[in-house]
């Protein structure tokens, strides 16, 4: 099984479009029914990084799998308060939950 995900410490517009094939490769290659993903080394974050988190979130809901946030950094946890998706950190959204 590989190794738990690291998120990177930009997630944003800029990084959005080379981030979201490393995930897509390591939810295909890791059968777990958690993942766990470290969010601590996260300095920078905007609508699109957790965006991209959400679409994680989701896509693993649809096999069935769910997400744990191991750590969310400060930086985080102030992107997710202030778009309404707290829920993200606490193992996911709500099933039916809107973005």
């Amino acid at each position: 099984m590989p190794s738990a995900l690291a998120l990177p410490a930009e997630l944003t517009i800029y990084t959005a479009a080379e981030t979201r094939p490393q995930w897509l490769a390591w939810l295909a290659a890791d059968d777990a029914e958690s993942l766990q993903v470290d969010a601590s080394g996260v300095t920078e974050v905007d609508a699109a990084g957790v965006q991209l988190l959400v679409a994680l979130d989701r896509a693993l809901a649809a096999q069935h799998r769910g997400l744990h946030l191991q750590g969310p950094s400060p930086a985080l946890r102030g992107a997710c308060e202030r778009l309404g998706l707290t829920g993200l950190l606490e193992d996911g959204l709500p099933a039916g939950a809107e973005a």
